[in-house]
């Protein structure tokens, strides 16, 4: 799989096709899911836009881990990146997990600790490329704004103008 990531390193276009500078490419997410539809631009073109190839990234690991590949680095920096401590996955049975610990590679494959509630036991569990990653349920922190001026710092200030007169 060849990738094209942006100035900011979110955003990939997978490459279909490459003729000479022409490319064939498609926009996709850092799962491996495809946006939109196909369509043709020039590798310099999209160079000058910013655009750069890119050699690893969670997109190359996961496509690699759902093509059954184990024992590769891109794929093990992959799950480590998508599936994080403390997180829900949802398992093709249907129950969610939380995840105790990263994944462990072995020759037949990744091997995740989970549990099923804070409390609950360990369970081992050899990763699938079904399972879903559940939205994190940690709030996004606000910006910090600060409490409007109270009117004795606004007479303050005032005072103080006066008294520099502009300067």
């Amino acid at each position: 799989m060849k990738l094209l990531a942006d100035k900011t390193g979110e955003q990939f276009l997978s490459i279909l096709e490459e003729n000479g500078d022409e490319l064939k490419v498609q926009f996709i997410t850092n799962e491996g899911k495809i946006i939109g539809q196909p369509f043709k631009d020039s590798k310099a073109g999209l160079f000058l836009t910013g655009w750069r190839d890119r050699e690893t990234s969670t997109v190359i690991g996961l496509t690699k881990f759902r093509q059954g590949i184990t024992e590769d680095a891109e794929v093990s920096f992959a799950l480590h990146q998508l599936y994080p401590l403390g997180r829900k996955v949802k398992l093709p049975s249907g129950e969610i997990y939380l995840i105790a610990s990263y994944a462990n590679t072995h020759t037949d494959g990744y091997y995740m600790f989970l549990k099923k509630s804070l409390d609950s036991e360990l369970v081992r569990l050899k990763m699938t490329p079904e399972w879903e990653l559940q939205p994190s349920e940690k709030l996004l922190r606000l910006p910090y704004y600060p409490a409007p001026k109270t009117q004795a710092e606004l007479d303050n200030i005032d005072e103080f103008d006066a008294w520099a007169g502009g300067f």
